[in-house]
């Protein structure tokens, strides 16, 4: 039943993009549609864990992210509502990728049980984007995003977000990367936190900072650093290894990083001097870090969108902003509600600002950016503010024509054999622990 169900969804779908003039007909040689050739309507998303325009306009406005500043030009940006729990971020993120709320979608914390395993890709129960626009007959290639281990089986490429953890196993855990066949060369992507020498690690610092001195003076700040970075240089490196996948018609490139660094080191940035309780030293020499994290973020974003035309579909989001340090009652709580939300399409105006957008309206609008239609189950919109005329003429069109569901196309349980490792298991949760995450 549940095959017949998957399958009357795929046809309703088909069916719908018939009706809506989306790529409809049978494909040509090339990929495109057949009928008139069309091509698919194709989308780069780069999400930026925890970005906040809070931080992020200062340093615009100092000339530090010259990347981030040129393609806000060229978008229509807003900041983005995101809702509670704020510092869950598998939970947001997989509310962002399916549209729908965690009653639905299924991935609602971290680790789940008395020992604190980490929730794996068995948790989704609503299909994500690319498990939609597969069943179109598109392709997808995705990124490091929570909650994807073990990969399963999509129209394209998944990298799951363990590729960090167990570097010193004999063979790589089963389920890194789909397909299989790419295993290797994903593993080889890897950074090694070790790795990177004093001279590299300088650019995080203030100028004729003795870095390796420093590093004596606090060591699990520097191997703090050390592992966000290595993270996040692993999935560049990986992106860069298979950019042939940018032919895809959904490229998700995705860094945990600037939320990780936050946690870490943004606690130096915001107390005041007068308010610095500690060594000063230590304030003095780490108080940087996170913007300069940012400047490396920018390099990054730049060479990511280098890849692709100048005038690319493009849309760049967060899940959250971040506030750092603030007791609110019950603790210490340091992510914001505001995230980010950056979009270039001929559909929106270059410039234009948003007045209002929620977390929920991400997968509607990115579906639309793709040509499809969003469901009717999804409570989100698709963004109806800073239309262009092409946008105009578009955009309440496929809101008209939503299908009634995306539900039948959930990813299929336990097609995905779960290798596991204790001390894979501890090294994330050591992990979150370091972050606040977990006890």
């Amino acid at each position: 039943m549940g095959l017949v169900k998957r399958s009357l969804g795929v046809f309703a779908l088909a069916a719908l993009l018939l009706a809506c003039g989306c790529g409809g007909g049978k494909p040509g040689a090339d990929g495109n549609s057949g009928p008139g050739n069309k091509p698919h309507a194709k989308l780069l998303v780069i999400g930026l864990d925890s970005a906040d325009f809070k931080l992020l306009d200062p340093l615009m406005a100092d000339g530090k992210l010259p990347h981030l500043k040129a393609f806000r030009a060229q978008a229509a940006s807003g900041r983005m509502q995101s809702f509670y729990p704020l510092e869950k971020s598998p939970l947001l993120w997989a509310s962002i990728c399916t549209g729908v709320l965690p009653s639905v979608h299924g991935v609602d914390n971290f680790v789940k049980g008395d020992e604190d395993k980490p929730v794996t890709g068995s948790a989704w129960h609503a299909p994500a984007l690319w498990d939609i626009i597969g069943a179109a007959g598109r392709t997808t290639f995705v990124n490091g995003m929570w909650v994807t281990f073990p990969a399963r089986p999509i129209k394209g490429v998944m990298v799951s977000d363990y590729l960090p953890y167990g570097a010193e196993r004999s063979r790589p855990l089963a389920g890194l990367v789909f397909p299989d066949s790419l295993t290797d060369k994903v593993v080889a992507c890897r950074a090694d936190p070790v790795s990177f020498t004093a001279a590299q690690l300088a650019r995080f610092f203030p100028a004729g900072t003795d870095v390796a001195a420093l590093e004596k003076a606090y060591p699990d700040q520097l191997q703090k650093l050390r592992n966000i970075w290595a993270a996040d240089q692993g999935y560049l490196n990986v992106a860069r290894q298979l950019k042939d996948q940018r032919a895809v018609d959904l490229f998700f490139f995705y860094l945990r990083g600037p939320d990780m660094i936050s946690h870490g080191f943004y606690h130096y940035l915001a107390i005041p001097p007068a308010d610095w309780h500690r060594d000063p030293a230590e304030r003095a020499a780490f108080t940087e870090i996170v913007p300069r994290y940012y400047e490396w973020v920018d390099e990054a974003v730049g060479e990511v969108l280098s890849w692709f035309p100048a005038d690319y579909p493009t849309v760049m989001v967060s899940d959250h902003g971040f506030y750092g340090p603030r007791n609110e009652g019950k603790g210490v709580v340091e992510h914001a509600e505001w995230g980010i939300f950056m979009v270039r399409s001929p559909l929106y105006t270059p410039g234009a600002t948003f007045g209002h957008l929620k977390l929920l309206d991400i997968c509607p609008t990115l579906l639309a950016l793709l040509d499809l239609p969003p469901a009717k189950d999804m409570s989100g919109v698709v963004l109806a503010e800073a239309l262009t005329p092409a946008g105009q003429s578009r955009i309440p069109h496929i809101e008209k024509n939503r299908v009634t569901s995306y539900l039948a196309l959930r990813p299929a349980a336990g097609t995905t054999p779960v290798e596991t490792d204790e001390k894979v298991d501890e090294e994330i949760r050591r992990q979150l622990r370091s972050l606040g995450y977990i006890k």
